[in-house]
């Protein structure tokens, strides 16, 4: 029994061998082949019984890099750098770092490609000691080491020259398994990405 495990896994590790190396020899898949470096600011705000009365608000600045897994995936390192604060509250820092993943559905800035937008879907994992009590509606921030965040991104993109994309971007965060409606993070958010070949 676990001598057929055994060979089963090998098998199954051979074909994965050979398809990366025939993969590879293809013209669609380009492991490596591009880096991305990007960087996003973003911004929320929420308000109960008026825009000054009782209120809530945050900024996201966001750096990134990653490398390309074939034309259509990238995968990387990210930060995000907060500030936020409410009507009661001064500003104050936060963070999170982690990975993540983007997956195109269009890709603008292919060789041989005249095409200007694209459109991606991005998810990944964070950690960071950004977090929030929710009172009456209203988010007070606490700094909590060791949180984690699970984002949730749809972006579009446009290119602007050979490299140089502009994106926007709704984000979501899913935090540390409790309920988003207390405890999930929502913003929009604008930004640029350089890809070096």
């Amino acid at each position: 029994m676990f001598q057929s495990k055994t060979y089963l896994l090998l098998a199954v590790f051979a074909l994965c061998i050979a398809g990366a190396t025939s993969a590879q020899n293809t013209k669609k898949i380009h492991f490596a082949d591009q880096a991305l470096l990007g960087m996003h600011v973003g911004y929320a705000r929420d308000y109960v019984g008026g825009w000054y009365v009782q209120f809530e608000e945050s900024r996201y600045y966001g750096p990134r890099a990653g490398l390309s897994i074939n034309n259509w995936l990238f995968a990387g390192i990210q930060a995000r750098f907060i500030s936020a604060r409410n009507f009661e509250t001064p500003w104050q820092n936060f963070y999170m770092a982690g990975v993540w993943g983007r997956g195109y559905v269009l890709r603008p800035g292919l060789e041989k490609n005249s095409e200007r937008f694209g459109l991606f879907f991005e998810s990944g994992f964070m950690v960071g000691n950004f977090s929030f009590d929710n009172k009456n509606f209203i988010e007070y921030y606490i700094r909590r080491s060791g949180q984690w965040y699970i984002p949730i991104i749809a972006g579009m993109e446009y290119r602007l020259v050979k490299n140089l994309t502009l994106e926007g971007c709704a984000q979501l965060f899913y935090n540390s398994g409790k309920s988003w409606d207390q405890h999930g993070i929502a913003y929009l958010s604008l930004g640029l990405n350089w890809y070096l070949r």
